[in-house]
């Protein structure tokens, strides 16, 4: 099989960026989510926040790494500078099926909260910094169902969280998605941030006028450098559907490994399932 990286354009740029270079429609970013079970929506271990969805992508195969009937990501975030404490009593109790005892009622919120479940495939992880990520896999079903609403957010905002919607809306990337095959010697190969003479690796030091920084798979557009201990099957984005870290930064979501945002995460809250790789790739 033929390994590609491949450049992630929205619908507004791609006739002019991708050239003679074929193009598949992979996916959107906006606010609505994929054809998941509401109840089933990413949220907040701490407040039960519904997080704000991202985009979600289609994956050629070879970056199907959870098993090949899982056919596409769909990538969450919300912002909380507390996102380490425990929940709070109200979610708490919400959680473990007390609702009619400490949390309001009134507001459709609790009643959304009390019928809530993770998704079957769900990772949560923080960055270490001030917000969470979620990504779910999706199969082909989910991908291609209607499209699902953000649940009803909380009456008001917790201690430390930060609804960045306007934000996102203003410096956001956003509409459908489209990979583009692009010509790099790094496709398939695991990053590292000094290459050497050793390492399949190599530094394309045009990259940035040939490649577009959003991408899957491939040499690592950010500034400062490729992150260490990514596997070669990673999406790496800075605009995409609003998405944020360290102000206007790369993130970088490993698709192979368990802790998708790797070592930024101070903990994985939520691994999702370890899949048996040996007789799929």
């Amino acid at each position: 099989m033929k390994i590609e990286a491949f450049d992630i354009w929205t619908d507004d740029n791609v006739a002019e960026e991708a050239g003679d270079r074929p193009r598949l429609p992979a996916g959107w970013a906006d606010q609505t989510g994929p054809g998941i079970d509401v109840s089933a929506w990413p949220r907040s271990p701490r407040t039960g926040q519904p997080m704000l969805h991202c985009f979600t992508l289609w994956l050629p195969e070879v970056y199907r790494r959870r098993g090949p009937e899982l056919v596409a990501v769909a990538v969450f975030q919300w912002e909380d500078e507390r996102y380490f404490e425990d929940p709070s009593p109200e979610v708490a109790a919400v959680i473990a099926g007390r609702s009619a005892d400490v949390a309001p009622a009134g507001h459709p919120f609790w009643a959304e909260l009390a019928q809530a479940r993770p998704h079957p495939r769900l990772q949560v992880a923080d960055d270490g910094v001030a917000s969470l990520f979620a990504m779910v896999w999706l199969t082909e079903t989910e991908l291609n169902g209607p499209r699902v609403a953000r649940p009803t957010a909380a009456p008001s905002l917790a201690d430390g969280e930060f609804d960045n919607a306007a934000r996102r809306a203003k410096h956001g990337q956003y509409g459908p998605l489209w990979l583009v095959p692009r010509d790099d010697p790094n496709a398939g190969v695991a990053p590292v941030s000094l290459p050497s003479d050793d390492d399949a690796y190599v530094d394309v030091p045009d990259r940035f006028d040939v490649f577009h920084a959003e991408h899957l798979g491939g040499s690592c557009m950010s500034p400062d450098g490729a992150r260490d201990g990514l596997s070669p099957w990673y999406i790496e984005v800075c605009r995409l559907g609003g998405i944020s870290f360290g102000g206007d930064l790369d993130i970088a979501l490993d698709l192979e490994n368990g802790a998708f945002l790797g070592d930024w995460s101070t903990a994985v809250m939520i691994p999702g399932p370890e899949a048996d790789r040996s007789d799929r790739h």
